[in-house]
């Protein structure tokens, strides 16, 4: 790799870190077409300044086609070099802003900004400026003016009569010709360094060739964007409807495809996505969607679902039930990030790994205290382990005593408040009063342990970042939305990360070859000391069995929106005001991108086969900004707790020729029937 890299930032990573908003770890939101030609201009602009080639506004040069030494660049180069005739700019802005090119650009410079220590990407998968950044305003390892904050570089030279750096007029060329500056400046400040802005864009041959070269190539005038999707008419918004694929011919007279969706969705889905293609219509009695499927639906979800989709309207129903106004998963845009932000570190792989001894401990609790050859039902004995880490990790205190009464209570939210399969009234009854009351009581307990007296000297959890936001902006936090955040850990693992568990426990149990390599891995991690961070990351076929796991049982296969901007997808209008579903898991049942997919199978995440990498069709924790904010974390304790289990006992199928059974009345968890005897090792 070139000693050039250590030293500056190529542009493709300065224009990602203009872009990226400090406090919320997410960019502004740029067009696609628009964000692909300001790539393909940075690289240009590199190879310019690396003397590898040269213009002028008609004609692009080949000045040397000797390779850089730098993946960002050396590709485009290589294609430059092959041409056999001379090109203008525009035409290699069109070229290199081809989407599978500029999405390599774009990974390639953010995983190079991680690795230099500027940027961070978190379990979720958003990237946040790194502390020391934030503090200092400077890069490490790169030199003189261009180590300074490249917005604070970018904004002094529009609000200032200083003489700019040839490397900032090229990148404020590349961001005026996208239209970005519309998106970083308000309309006041535009019109203020508008004279600016196009005197500066002058003082460069490259930066002008550039800036015609992508405005030629069809990008919008920065002051005129254009929205992507039109049909604000009611009647423009019913045709665009009408004119999606109905699933099973609209189904049933009022009860649509309600009966078909009430089993394994993913699967009825996957069918649907087969016959009618990425684009289609459901309806469950009076609620229609429109169904988004497949892995281009799934990369659409993830790149651009934070500027067409809204939250609220799918999981509001969920705050309502908790007597708070918002909750993680029902908010949306900035407050949304900022929360995710403050939450992310007790919900992190790293904040387990710095626990192991505790969540080791906590899980032989419960397997010690499972009556031993005797029939125990799968589902709860593993949601008493998860539970009990969960809350005793992330809140201090232990579920136990509640667990019937937070099942039950989640169960009938879930069911009446965000699947609409009961009436509203049902969580109104009698049973439902009593499980709220003790809910209730499990959050006074949580309080009273996080009282400041009683936390002096303690490692601070979940709670204590929460309680930590409130007291600094209780405008943004409030003490009556706190049960919301302090409770989530309690009503996620009761589902997710627990059936998740009991799934992963049936399929190592089914698979005699895949539970050797698992029992091997969970004696290597208490051997020598016990368990370790680095042990336990270690463990691949524990993890690829968990992976495997999350492909086959689809815990949560779909995503609910409501779109707020209209767009357009495989040729559908899809206008504003549409309820969509985001089928995610509909390619994991893909043979083109799993083969076999009813084989269980870790061997595809190997990196022979790397399945799992095609971009778009591996999805088991959500997508986009709402993906699931635990999923390292649940990830890590799904790993730890099979390996204490299959540690501490052996465990055998009861039934041993029980196939496993899914009930989906709620989410999908194992039914009733799966059960284990467990025989502890003295």
């Amino acid at each position: 790799m070139c000693n050039l890299e250590v030293r500056v930032l190529r542009f493709a990573e300065e224009l990602i870190l203009l872009l990226l908003d400090k406090e919320t770890g997410v960019s502004v939101p740029v067009p696609a077409r628009s964000m692909r030609c300001a790539l393909a201009g940075a690289v240009l602009m590199d190879l310019a300044l690396e003397d590898r080639i040269d213009t002028d506004l008609e004609r692009l040069f080949l000045m040397d086609a000797t390779p850089v030494g730098d993946v960002l660049l050396d590709q485009s180069l290589a294609m430059i070099a092959k041409s056999d005739q001379s090109r203008d700019a525009a035409y290699w802005i069109e070229r290199l802003a081809e989407p599978t090119l500029a999405e390599e650009v774009r990974k390639t410079a953010y995983d190079r900004l991680v690795r230099r220590g500027i940027l961070e990407q978190g379990d979720d998968g958003l990237f946040n400026f790194a502390r020391r950044i934030l503090r200092s305003r400077r890069y490490p390892d790169v030199d003189g003016e261009a180590g300074r904050e490249v917005e604070l570089r970018i904004m002094g030279v529009l609000f200032s009569e200083d003489v700019p750096d040839p490397r900032d007029v090229m990148l404020i060329c590349l961001v005026d010709a996208c239209g970005i500056f519309d998106r970083l400046l308000s309309r006041r400040e535009r019109a203020e360094t508008r004279e600016r802005i196009d005197l500066i864009r002058q003082l460069d041959l490259i930066g002008r060739s550039v800036f015609a070269a992508i405005r030629e190539a069809g990008v919008s005038d920065a002051h005129a964007p254009k929205a992507e999707s039109s049909p604000h008419s009611k009647a423009a918004r019913a045709r665009a409807l009408a004119a999606q694929p109905r699933a099973d011919g609209g189904g049933l007279p009022i009860l649509g495809n309600a009966l078909r969706m009430r089993g394994d969705i993913t699967a009825y889905l996957a069918r649907q996505y087969g016959e009618l293609g990425p684009v289609f219509r459901v309806r469950a009695f009076s609620h229609a969607y429109t169904v988004l499927a497949g892995p281009e639906a799934n990369l659409f979800f993830q790149r651009h679902g934070r500027v067409h989709l809204r939250t609220f309207d799918a999981y509001g129903g969920l705050a309502r039930s908790l007597d708070v106004h918002r909750t993680v998963l029902s908010m949306d845009g900035h407050e949304h990030f900022r929360l995710r932000k403050t939450l992310r570190d007790s919900y992190s792989r790293a904040f387990l790994h710095a626990r192991i001894d505790e969540a080791v401990e906590l899980a032989f609790r419960v397997i010690d205290d499972v009556p031993e050859d005797e029939p125990v039902p799968a589902l709860p004995f593993v949601r008493r382990v998860i539970s009990d880490q969960l809350g005793a990790l992330l809140t201090g205190v232990s579920p136990v005593g509640y667990m019937d009464d937070l099942a039950f209570y989640l169960d009938r939210i879930v069911a009446a408040r965000i699947l609409n399969r009961l009436p509203g009234f049902m969580i109104r009854t009698p049973r439902m009063r009593r499980a709220t009351a003790r809910v209730q009581e499990l959050y006074e307990r949580v309080m009273d342990v996080h009282a400041p007296e009683r936390r002096e000297g303690k490692e601070p959890d979940l709670v204590d970042d929460a309680l930590a936001i409130h007291r600094a902006d209780p405008q943004f936090l409030p003490e009556d939305e706190l049960k919301a955040a302090c409770l989530g850990p309690f009503l996620a693992g009761l589902h997710t990360s627990a059936s998740v568990g009991a799934c992963v426990l049936y399929a190592l149990l089914k698979n005699p070859d895949v539970m050797t390599l698992v029992r091997a891995e969970a004696s290597g991690l208490f051997a020598d000391g016990g368990p370790t961070a680095r042990k336990l990351r270690a463990m691949d076929a524990t993890h690829r069995a968990v992976m495997e796991t999350l492909r086959m049982y689809h815990i949560a296969p779909v995503a609910a929106r409501t779109v707020v901007n209209g767009f357009e997808f495989a040729g559908y209008e899809v206008p504003t005001g549409t309820r969509v579903l985001f089928a995610m898991a509909v390619p994991h049942v893909c043979a083109e991108h799993f083969s076999e997919p009813e084989r269980f199978d870790i061997d595809r995440y190997s990196p022979e086969r790397a399945e799992h990498r095609k971009p778009g069709v591996y999805a088991p924790f959500g997508l986009g900004t709402h993906r699931c904010l635990g999923s390292g974390f649940a990830e890590s304790q799904l790993v730890l707790t099979i390996a204490a289990i299959l540690h501490r006992a052996e465990i055998v199928m009861h039934p041993p020729e029980y196939q496993l059974g899914m009930d989906y009345s709620v989410l999908a968890a194992p039914d009733s029937r799966f059960r284990i005897k467990v025989a502890l090792r003295h």
